[in-house]
């Protein structure tokens, strides 16, 4: 089966229609305590000890991915947040304020990050870049604004009973471990780990988190170098 995902434009329409309930889904399926272990076992929170460390959610929605990272680190860093949607993003602010997290929040497509090469210690992303039809474009957009040994984490729809609702609903992808994998080889990525994620309210296993580190030699990315368009169909 093959599906159209949706525009840019299209899904920040729906998540600016989605955004007042938003919160309360997030809370109902428990996101903030499912993304916590596999958080853990990526070593994000280890990677933000003892500096002065920058965070980059992509995608950020009502925030439960930084108040999940928030809860597990014992330094602050900075948390800055990216959304399409510019009423999610409103109430990420409101979430992340809730728990003491002043982010710098933009509006802003994660297929073009409005950050420099080289900023940020994490980049992170949930449920995000399984909506594109270029999800390439986006990860080589969070490896390029990643310094060198900075990891990448990001959660996806998987092939399960509830993934199928969600991709029904929002036309997305879903990814198998193996093709998560393949991809953040194939830009470069070392120390990939993947873990299922169980979610709240009868969802199950729906998700995968990916992890992966930048090497400290990686060649320097930009925009358009070496990007190739790639939508695989759902199987």
């Amino acid at each position: 089966m093959r599906r159209r995902t949706r525009t840019a434009g299209d899904l920040a329409g729906l998540y600016d229609d989605a955004s007042k309930s938003w919160a309360r889904m997030s809370r109902r399926f428990r996101l903030e305590t499912a993304y916590r272990e596999p958080l853990f076992a990526s070593g994000v929170a280890e990677a933000l000890v003892g500096q002065e460390a920058l965070v980059l959610d992509c995608g950020v929605a009502s925030g439960s991915l930084s108040l999940a990272l928030a809860s597990i680190t014992t330094d602050s860093p900075e948390y800055h947040c990216i959304d399409t949607s510019g009423a999610m993003l409103a109430a990420a602010d409101a979430e992340l304020r809730r728990a003491g997290i002043a982010a710098r929040l933009q509006q802003s497509d994660i297929r073009t990050i409005p950050y420099p090469d080289r900023t940020f210690d994490v980049a992170m992303a949930a449920h995000v870049l399984e909506h594109l039809a270029e999800p390439d474009v986006a990860l080589r957009e969070m490896v390029r604004v990643l310094k060198p040994g900075g990891i990448l984490f990001a959660c996806m729809t998987r092939r399960f009973v509830f993934g199928t609702f969600v991709q029904l609903r929002w036309r997305t992808w879903m990814v198998s471990e193996r093709q998560g994998i393949a991809r953040l080889r194939e830009i470069g990525l070392d120390d990939i780990g993947f873990q299922p994620i169980g979610l709240g309210f009868g969802a199950g296993q729906a998700s995968t988190a990916f992890w992966a580190r930048k090497p400290v030699g990686t060649v320097r990315l930009s925009r358009t170098e070496g990007i190739t368009p790639r939508g695989e169909p759902a199987r």
